[in-house]
């Protein structure tokens, strides 16, 4: 007769780490979510990933270690370029510069809500938030843990926003996300 192995469950930050690669794992405040990463996402970012400006480095859904919490951001950025060796395993404990979530009807509450205090909490110093709905890019520098809207861009702008200031982009691409 076979019996089921005992095991002992694991942390929510454990169990997003052991998660298959085809599911997107975040453990937040000691609650797991799972989702499916967005291929379409990931084609619309994926020009942005090769124009990140002299002295940063940007990776698109890293898996970031912050303390007990794991967050897997759209993009994010390093300043001081990419590091000489990359992080071993599943997650990247080296909190990034600037921060990229593109909102979406499924995930706009977690993002707002949950992830974007927790982003300033990290110290993150930079979050761009994309709304391909309704075709808006927000830009904001965290102050004392709190976010400051800094600018506001909509539709065909072209774009020069912190912290890329000397990288022209723009927005169109951004709106295919949706």
């Amino acid at each position: 007769m076979r019996h089921p192995a005992q095991r002992k469950p694991l942390e929510p930050h454990e169990e997003a780490q052991s998660l298959p690669h085809y599911l997107v794992g975040e453990a937040l405040d000691g609650v797991l979510y799972v989702s499916a990463p967005s291929v379409a996402r990931r084609k619309g970012l994926s020009p942005l990933l090769g124009r990140a400006p002299d002295g940063w480095w940007w990776t698109g859904e890293p898996r970031l270690l912050l303390g007990q919490d794991v967050l897997v951001p759209d993009l994010a950025g390093w300043v001081g370029g990419r590091p000489p060796t990359l992080p071993q395993g599943p997650s990247i404990d080296r909190t990034p510069d600037w921060i990229c979530e593109v909102m979406s009807p499924s995930t706009a509450k977690l993002d707002l809500a949950t992830k974007l205090p927790r982003y300033a909490r990290a110290g993150i110093l930079h979050a761009w938030l994309i709304d391909p709905v309704h075709h808006v890019l927000q830009v904001f520098r965290q102050a004392h843990g709190l976010w400051e809207l800094k600018s506001t861009f909509v539709d065909e702008d072209r774009v020069r926003a912190e912290p890329f200031e000397k990288l022209e982009l723009t927005l169109t691409p951004f709106w295919q996300l949706a």
